[in-house]
């Protein structure tokens, strides 16, 4: 049997990879209107509603600083889901644009959609829910359970603080533990440029030799990030209550959402964390919401279940392969005789600051 074209089995990779994204996206759309229903019907708590003011916090590094007014648990929620979906926005308006670079990969490769930020933050919360949930599994298996710090809280509030987690813990974890090194580094250029090292803290080793000065503070910024949020999931400032076991799964989280943070820009980040927090918890609550069905129920809401398979089976492992890949390519098969990859020209997907 004659042997198809190269280009075509590519295409029915393209074609394959881009049926799982978009049954993601459009899981990720759902979520919207699922977690306002979630909070706004009325199902979810018996003790408050989407009325009730709360005390709440930020992270500022490790320290957990209570704030000195109380707020509408509804009104929290309705703002941080406009932010979380004019970060989705952004994404898919910045160079290069979805349509493009699913052209570009029917005529190069998968490899292409890479070029969009969009695709990178799906394939970022994909790659996380695979990863995550494997670096968890073999955890349990040698240190016991994760725990549950939620286990008392009542559902509304445990939904609603999955729902700040990302905006919160990117403040605080990322921004001021490695975009603060960026800032200073960047003392001395345009305040445009040190919002931009701010909002993407690649932007101050641009150009420089890899393994330059710059670079090395702000990956050692990155790395030191990464530890203090493992530490803060077991313990920090009374804000933990997670196993041991939760520590490696912690750490490696803190880690890609570091790289996100400093390669791609602060809105990637925040999405590959709230594909964790509220996409993975989303519609369970919404069943709990509308149906019934407890957040700890082993008959979880099939939305639930859905987004569950997507995560750990479909898209998680197409996107975990696509980054292996891509990496491989990049990094093992690269000529390095002409001196390729010596140079940091930053992210491929054009400016973290469009104006």
């Amino acid at each position: 049997m004659e042997r198809k074209p190269a280009r075509h089995e590519s295409s029915l990779v393209v074609v394959v990879f881009l049926g799982l994204a978009f049954l993601t996206l459009g899981l990720i759309v759902g979520s919207f209107p699922a977690g306002v229903y979630a909070v706004f019907h009325g199902g979810l708590s018996n003790q408050l509603s989407y009325g009730s003011y709360v005390q709440t916090f930020l992270f500022i590094g490790p320290v957990a600083a209570i704030l000195p007014f109380t707020v509408p648990i509804g009104g929290v929620f309705l703002l941080v889901l406009a932010v979380y979906a004019g970060m989705f926005a952004y994404g898919a308006a910045q160079q290069k644009r979805p349509a493009a670079a699913m052209r570009d990969a029917f005529a190069t490769g998968v490899g292409a959609l890479m070029e969009s930020p969009l695709f990178v933050i799906l394939v970022a919360i994909g790659f996380l829910g695979f990863t995550g949930t494997f670096i968890t599994a073999v955890s349990v298996s040698a240190l016991g359970s994760v725990g549950n710090p939620f286990a008392n809280f009542d559902p509304l509030l445990e939904f609603g603080s999955l729902a700040l987690a990302p905006l919160r813990e990117e403040l605080g974890f990322r921004v001021v533990l490695i975009g603060l090194f960026a800032l200073v580094l960047s003392v001395g250029r345009s305040p445009r440029e040190a919002l931009r090292a701010l909002w993407r803290p690649s932007a101050v080793f641009e150009g420089a030799a890899v393994g330059g000065a710059a670079g090395v503070i702000i990956w050692a910024a990155t790395v030191g990030s990464a530890v203090t949020f493992g530490l803060c999931h077991v313990n920090c400032g009374g804000t933990g209550g997670w196993s041991w076991a939760k520590l490696p799964d912690a750490v490696w989280g803190g880690l890609v959402l570091g790289y996100l943070y400093v390669r791609y820009g602060f809105h990637v980040a925040v999405l590959a964390h709230w594909g964790v927090d509220y996409f993975g918890s989303a519609y369970s609550f919404f069943g709990q919401s509308a149906f019934g069905i407890s957040v700890n129920a082993t008959n979880e809401y099939v939305g639930q279940t859905l987004v569950d398979y997507d995560l750990v089976l479909l898209f998680g492992v197409a996107s975990f392969v696509l980054v292996a890949y891509l990496a491989i390519k990049k990094y093992l098969l690269t000529d390095r005789g002409s001196g390729e990859g010596l140079i940091d020209k930053g992210p491929e997907t054009g400016p973290p600051l469009a104006t």
